[in-house]
């Protein structure tokens, strides 16, 4: 009898133990289901990386540069990742896919066609630019995994399936759609990548969402409201009459412009206005950026991927008409030094901090009668910005020659902002992208500046309904299917599989509103 109670009391003690231990484990342990960590874009624009874990394969979306990280921003043990899926070309999405590799990666990088045919190229020109030595075998193996894949189309891949639908922030921007097999549940995971603003007249419109369980979604503009889709038309239509007064009354017009994307529709919009006469008949357009040049290469390649417009345009090749001019720099420059009938210039850097459309300035900043066009968003204190500002004098940092000169100037050419070339959905548009998705448990707000993803937060639960989370780098979630199933949150340190360490962590439910300093901005890309 004895040893009976004594084996009851053993059982006991192990069945309360048990009980306790189970307490004692993560949320993050706990739960089954897929996993979600946030390692880039959090809080912040730039360096976009989302490491998912299901059923064992590990994958990211994205690997993105931000600034002066360079490899310290790659996600934790890249050797351990299955394969990657790169929403767009944007360096802020790409940038480290070669450190990626030298890191250990394998695997296979999925894209869409248009973005495996201008990931090369802005590879090619992050590596001419970065500090860090990358072996030339990292940004091969890199190139030689680009698998595209076409918008629509599923790929299986390892208990997880996926397609790309169009997201009309750059030509192969796409956002994904994926369905993650956990056991017996299916978990549907949809994640945004850049929004296009609805205003491209060379791209077709962003697709929306259809059911998701979860959504994973941009904020670059999410406190923002500006120039919609509506108003395009309109604002193009400003931007085209305010280059005609211009060239008309004999002066030259520079739109400094960031090579992939921007530059091409501002080709395509100036096009459009001399076809119809507002711009003038015969006003040569100077394009004088070699990476530019490379890029608009790729844009004729693939007119099958252009809005209806554009195929409709173009009978030939796209981006191809009588007044435009594709020379080297020297050639564009000496224009200036000439007598010459008035002219554009379309000239790389976008923010004027370097490349060719400082040297442009120089020349043309002591004519009244010369306009200066910004059509991207000014990082704070760049030259762009200021002379957007009316500031006088400001500092000009240019190439002359083999020197790199910095001069004080007076600018007197008239300087005019125009936001509908803007890449990015503004709150409206984000809102309206997300409504149109069913299902939906909860929303993560990821590539905004913290006031940006904060305001739009409380767009979402005021106008939307629905349960709202702005994760910090670091920040892991377990997705469950169940219905009305809020994903479970995780401190960095419960989730050992993922190695590697986090800030501390804040219940979802307890962000608020806060004002941060910073704006909202579009990713910087560097030029020749």
């Amino acid at each position: 009898m004895k040893r009976h109670y004594r084996w009851l009391f053993i059982a006991l003690v192990v069945i309360v133990g048990a009980i306790l231990l189970v307490d004692l484990i993560p949320d993050g342990e706990k739960a089954s289901g897929p996993v979600v960590r946030f390692w880039g874009a959090a809080r912040r624009v730039g360096g976009s990386c989302l490491i998912v874990e299901n059923e064992g394969t590990r994958f990211i979306v994205d690997c993105g540069a931000l600034g002066e990280q360079g490899a310290g921003a790659l996600p934790p043990r890249p050797d351990s990742l299955a394969f990657a899926i790169v929403t767009h070309a944007h360096i802020d999405h790409v940038g480290l896919l070669a450190e990626l590799f030298a890191a250990g990666f394998r695997g296979r990088v999925y894209c869409t066609p248009g973005t495996a045919e201008l990931a090369p190229i802005m590879l090619s020109m992050m590596r001419g630019t970065s500090r860090e030595k990358i072996p030339r075998e990292a940004y091969d193996r890199a190139l030689a995994s680009l698998v595209p894949v076409p918008f629509g189309r599923t790929v299986p891949e390892r208990g997880v399936s996926f397609r790309f639908f169009r997201a009309e922030h750059l030509l192969g921007a796409a956002s994904v759609d994926m369905r993650l097999v956990s056991g017996v549940d299916t978990v549907r995971l949809v994640v945004s990548g850049d929004i296009g603003a609805g205003n491209s007249i060379l791209l077709p419109p962003a697709e929306r969402p259809g059911r998701a369980d979860y959504v994973i979604m941009e904020s670059t503009y999410g406190g923002t409201v500006r120039d919609t889709s509506r108003a395009a038309a309109a604002g193009h239509e400003t931007f085209a009459d305010s280059i005609a007064k211009i060239i008309r009354a004999g002066g030259d017009v520079l739109i400094p412009s960031f090579t992939l994307g921007r530059t091409q529709e501002a080709m395509a919009v100036i096009d459009r206005f001399i076809r119809k006469g507002t711009i003038p008949s015969g006003t040569d357009v100077y394009v004088d950026s070699p990476t530019a040049r490379k890029i608009t290469g790729v844009y004729r390649r693939m007119k099958g991927d252009l809005s209806e417009w554009a195929r409709s345009a173009y009978s030939g090749e796209v981006l191809r008409f009588p007044e435009l001019r594709e020379v080297r720099s020297r050639t564009s420059l000496k224009v200036h030094d000439r007598t010459h009938r008035p002219a554009i210039f379309i000239s790389s850097s976008g923010d004027l901090a370097h490349a060719n459309s400082p040297r442009h300035l120089m020349k043309m900043y002591d004519d009244p009668g010369n306009l200066l066009c910004i059509i991207g968003w000014q990082p704070p204190g760049s030259l762009g910005g200021r002379l957007l500002a009316g500031e006088s004098p400001v500092l000009v940092g240019h190439q002359e020659g083999k020197k790199f000169k910095r001069d004080w100037i007076s600018p007197a050419i008239a300087t005019r902002g125009f936001h509908s070339f803007s890449g990015h959905a503004d709150a409206t548009g984000l809102l309206e992208w997300l409504g149109a998705a069913t299902g939906v448990q909860c929303v993560f707000l990821v590539h905004g500046e913290e006031r940006q993803s904060l305001e739009l937060e409380q767009m979402i639960r005021a106008k939307l309904g629905l349960e709202v989370t702005v994760p910090r780098r670091g920040d892991g979630f377990v997705l469950t299917a169940r219905n009305g199933a809020v994903a479970k949150k995780f401190p960095a340190q419960a989730a050992g599989r993922f190695d590697s360490p986090a800030p501390a962590t804040v219940r979802s439910d307890s962000l608020t509103s806060s004002e941060a300093a910073a704006a909202a901005g579009e990713a910087r890309e560097s030029d020749d």
